[in-house]
């Protein structure tokens, strides 16, 4: 009878060989999964070299699914009356349909084929790939939060509109007392102050309650205001009411403020440190977020009857566009002189 030794020795698993490598147990999977996309199942590789790209991820960028990219690709062509498939096409991304909920790792925007400059940077505004812009354009504000009344993040959703309010108050700290009130059930992310102080109650990150149509889901839905939007409240009483040469607010007391006669009725004014404060504020806004400077087609405070109107518009706006019920900020607001400001600041 031959006799025989037993000798134990192992070959050096794909996983063990990359681990050589001094990659990440992260680095490591994805390695395993892009071998066997290209080369079939790991444990049925024969010896041999092979070789694979692994992304190299960047600290804080964002990543996005195929159907991130596919959504993107049709909001921007929308916004100038094109189709999102044939944007698609000449980018050599239909194929990103077959794995909807896969991650993109395709080219990035900058690299594709096929597109415009412009139609680029649509699309990766769409997607919030834009630099913030330096610390020291951010306008002076107060932080006055936290409060409950708000979601925290965005469901995915980026910032792509400003939303207008009046706030039918008085006084800042009044707003804020509410907003931070649990039965109230709304709040924004900033507080404009007669006296121009600019007060931030909800992070921009999060989703404040400002702007939402919980009596018309349909239209809510289609329209996204409050996952889309940032939320500015001016404080102001809004509409007056006129009784024997005196004016009262909706509260029933007396206005003791000036008053100015718009669209039919009574008005209490914008001082100059709100203009002011707004502009600055809507201007670093914009630019931090790639929110362009430009109001819906029939105007900013034209009540659009159908959603799918406003569903992807990225712009500037007011309550009332989107809420039928709402007037703010009502026709005293002087919107021209928003956009002449936005825009001289752009080319100054």
């Amino acid at each position: 009878m031959t006799e025989t030794k037993r000798i134990s020795f192992s070959i050096p698993t794909a996983h063990e060989r990359l681990a050589a490598l001094g990659l990440t147990e992260e680095e490591i999977e994805r390695g395993l999964e892009l071998v066997e996309q290209k080369y079939g199942p790991v444990d049925e590789l024969v010896p041999g070299e092979y070789t694979i790209e692994l992304p190299i991820e960047e600290a804080g960028v964002p990543v996005y699914t195929n159907q991130d990219m596919i959504d993107a690709f049709y909001a921007a062509a929308r916004e100038i009356g094109e189709n999102g498939w044939g944007w698609l096409s000449r980018a050599g991304l239909t194929g990103l349909v077959a794995d909807r909920q896969g991650e993109y790792r395709g080219p990035a925007i900058d690299d594709l084929p096929g597109l415009t400059a412009a139609e680029k940077a649509s699309i990766k505004a769409i997607l919030g790939l834009t630099g913030a812009p330096p610390a020291e354009e951010a306008p002076s504000f107060t932080w006055v939060g936290p409060t409950g009344n708000c979601d925290s993040g965005r469901s995915g959703h980026q910032v792509e509109m400003i939303v207008v309010h009046y706030t039918a108050s008085g006084s800042g700290a009044g707003v804020v007392s509410w907003f931070k009130n649990p039965q109230s059930r709304v709040s924004a992310h900033y507080i404009i102050d007669h006296d121009g102080k600019i007060l931030q109650l909800v992070k921009d990150g999060d989703t404040a309650w400002h702007a939402g149509l919980p009596g018309d889901l349909a239209r809510n839905d289609a329209i996204r205001p409050n996952p889309r939007a940032i939320g500015i409240e001016i404080v102001n009483w809004g509409p007056l009411e006129k009784r024997d040469d005196k004016y009262y607010n909706w509260t029933g007391n007396e206005h003791q403020g000036q008053v100015v006669e718009a669209g039919g009725k009574y008005w209490e004014p914008y001082t100059e440190a709100q203009y002011e404060s707004l502009i600055e504020l809507v201007s670093y806004l914009c630019k931090r977020y790639n929110v362009p400077h430009r109001y819906p087609p029939l105007g900013p405070g034209t009540y659009y009857e159908r959603a799918q109107h406003l569903a992807d518009f990225h712009g500037i706006l007011g309550h009332d566009a989107i809420n039928r019920y709402k007037s703010d900020p009502g026709p005293h607001f002087d919107w021209d002189r928003l956009m002449d400001s936005l825009r001289e600041g752009v080319n100054s």
